[in-house]
């Protein structure tokens, strides 16, 4: 009895042995399981928590940046378009004298042989004009008038007889003469009106336009005007049309016997 007693209570403890160090060994292998899965989580968080951070942050960073760069660019375009267009308007204002139509003469010109509005000769940038004075036996300046900048030099040159050269402010004369050339360098902006003295009175008129001038307001549209003729015109038709009309409705119901 005692012999059977203590052979179960060594087996006891030998189990209570095992037990125990299998449970330590279980604890243990837990414990190396927990950490290496802490650590495999870590790293796999890590490395997806750093790849979603890069992705997000690159589609946040770029979303943002052309939304900057977009930004930026539409502003600096529209203040580089409004200040273009300013200076364009202002510069445009400031050679016009107010106008962005025809050079403005003050009617001097209205008279004028071989005049026609808005006829001016376009000769800036140029260095040296010339103008023929009575070409064809005419009482004319060819051309009659010309726009050129500060500093050019204007060369009148005779092709018919008995003609001179005079400005009206006195800023220039030549003799009457029938041949040969007259020179003058316009320095002063502005409008400088001239004639012929012997044919003055005969619409033998010029005018030099000399840098910024003033020009007139453009032409409003002309809107074509219908005559009374083509009114009554247009009453009588109407008037046709419907009597045309209410005939053929009277006739068409109130018509004879066309039975046979």
């Amino acid at each position: 009895m005692t012999t059977d007693e203590g052979m179960n209570r060594r087996d006891f403890l030998r189990m209570t042995g095992v037990s125990a160090t299998a449970t330590v060994a279980g604890a243990s292998g837990a414990a190396a399981a927990q950490d290496g899965g802490n650590e495999s989580g870590n790293q796999t968080g890590n490395e997806s928590g750093n790849q979603t951070g890069n992705q997000t942050g690159n589609e946040s960073g770029n979303q943002t940046g052309n939304q900057t760069g977009n930004e930026s660019g539409n502003q600096t375009g529209n203040q580089t378009g409004n200040e273009s267009g300013n200076q364009t308007g202002n510069q445009t204002g400031d050679s016009g004298g107010g106008g962005s139509g025809p050079i403005d003469y003050g009617g001097y010109l209205d008279d004028a042989n071989g005049w026609e509005e808005g006829g001016t000769a376009d000769e800036t940038g140029s260095n040296e004009v010339t103008i023929a004075v009575g070409p064809n036996e005419s009482n004319n300046f060819d051309p009659v008038a010309v726009h050129v900048d500060p500093g050019t030099k204007i060369v009148w040159e005779w092709e018919g007889p008995g003609h001179n050269v005079q400005a009206e402010d006195g800023q220039f004369e030549s003799e009457i003469k029938s041949e040969g050339t007259f020179e003058y360098t316009a320095e002063e902006e502005g409008v400088i009106p001239y004639f012929c003295q012997p044919h003055k009175d005969m619409g033998m008129l010029g005018a030099l336009a000399v840098g910024e001038v003033p020009r007139k307001e453009p032409a409003a549209p002309v809107t074509p005007a219908v005559s009374q003729g083509t009114k009554n015109l247009g009453v009588a038709t109407f008037a046709t049309m419907v009597s045309t009309l209410g005939l053929a409705y009277f006739f068409l119901r109130y018509g004879g016997d066309y039975e046979q």
